[in-house]
Formats: C-alpha cells, sequence, structure tokens
C-alpha cells in the first residue's frame, strides 16, 4: 500500500494563502450544531476506524454539506467503552475550492464536531482525519479517474503488482496516516477559534470521496 504524504508545508502554506480569509467567514456562517453539552473524554490522539457514509465530489459540494463516518469499532477509554460500533461521526464541509485549471489546487475544508451514538444521542466530539483510503478489497478496475486516482496502475507496478487492474486496497489500521492509493492528495489541518478542521488537497484534479471509503479519525483534547 502506497502512502502519500500526512502534514506537508506545501498544505498549511496553500490552506493561508488561496483559502484561509475566505474560510474564515465561511466558518463563521455556519449555525452551531445543536448538541448536548456534555462531550466525551478520549485520551488524546487515539485513532478511531470508519468508514464514510457520504460521497463528496468538490465539483457539487457547497459549505454545510454532512460528510459522516461510520465508526467499525467501539470507541473505549481504557476498558470503558464511550461509544459503541456503528455511532456516527458527524463532519460537515466548511470551505469547498474546487480545481479550476491546470495548475491549480483543490481543497476541502471539513470540520468534524460531534457524535451521534447508537442511542441517537448526539455529543460534541473533535476529530481530525489522520488517514484515508478507498475501500478495502475494491478492485482498482472499477475506480474512476479524475479523483486523484490516475496513474494508480504505474505505481502499483512499480509495487511489485503483476496486473494492477486486479490489484486491491489493503485495509487501514491505527497506525496509517496520509492519503493511501490517492495520488496527488495530501493531508492537513487547521485551527479556527479552537476547532480543528480537517483539510484535504489534491494536486491532480477535484476531489472524489465515494461512499465506503475508509478513513482512520484522531481525536482532539
Amino acid at each position: 500500500m502506497t502512502r502519500h504524504s500526512t502534514l506537508f508545508p506545501a498544505v498549511l502554506l496553500l490552506w493561508r494563502i488561496v483559502i484561509s480569509a475566505q474560510a474564515a467567514s465561511v466558518i463563521q456562517a455556519i449555525p452551531a450544531q445543536s448538541i448536548a453539552p456534555r462531550s466525551i473524554t478520549v485520551p488524546g490522539d487515539t485513532s478511531v476506524l470508519g468508514r464514510l457514509l457520504t460521497s463528496l465530489d468538490a465539483a457539487q459540494t457547497k459549505v454545510g454539506d454532512p460528510f459522516d463516518i461510520q465508526t467499525i469499532e467501539d470507541i473505549k477509554s481504557g476498558h470503558d467503552v464511550l461509544a459503541k460500533k456503528g455511532s456516527t461521526l458527524n463532519g460537515h464541509v466548511t470551505f469547498v475550492q474546487p480545481y479550476l485549471a491546470k495548475d491549480s489546487r483543490c481543497a476541502i475544508g471539513i470540520l468534524f464536531d460531534r457524535i451521534t451514538l447508537k442511542n441517537g444521542e448526539q455529543i460534541a466530539f473533535n476529530l481530525v482525519i489522520q488517514a484515508l483510503a478507498p475501500q478495502r478489497d475494491v478492485n482498482y478496475g472499477t475506480l474512476d479517474h479524475g479523483n486523484g486516482l490516475s496513474g494508480i496502475e504505474p505505481e502499483l507496478a512499480a509495487d511489485g503488482h503483476t496486473d494492477a487492474t486486479v490489484a486491491r486496497v489493503d485495509a487501514l489500521n491505527h497506525k496509517s496516516a496520509g492519503a493511501y492509493e490517492l495520488p496527488g492528495v495530501l493531508l492537513g489541518t487547521h485551527t479556527d477559534n479552537g476547532r480543528h478542521i480537517s483539510l484535504v488537497v489534491s494536486t491532480s484534479g477535484n476531489i472524489r470521496l465515494k461512499k465506503g471509503m475508509q478513513f482512520v479519525m484522531q481525536t482532539i483534547n
């Protein structure tokens, strides 16, 4: 599995130069979600595995659009289960910059600020994206190009795969970091008014994240 960079200075520079001013006003314009006053306290840098519930296409995405991830494991603090497997990490788009022309960049800001438990209760919970990858065991031949996946066949060949069309995506784990099998995609974070916002940046076209994709989220305290 090929990993593409996690927190590049270029990502933060891109955020500051291209979108920081706009993002600040957009983030402030988003109304606060109605959630319970209590929050989940989890040790910092705890990793949570999940899968994407809502697809995203930067060419069509709007600020405020939901971006939800379902956990595929319990969230624990020691032996205590704080959120059961199947809970939903609720996020929404705070900024989107579509890919406009060659040599431009596509950038999306996503704020994860709450979790919906299995019983429907919503609790404050801030996380950021630690890693992402296509859905596990999806045949590369079925993936659309133009979403940061173009050029994957040469990379697979370089990694020793003899037939790129039948190569499959491995499962992410708690130590995974960055964008896997997504050439040109970079991850970063931005802090605004104490809220940590995930940044997904593409240098090769519009970002398209499909339902079912693997995510590793990291808790923020």
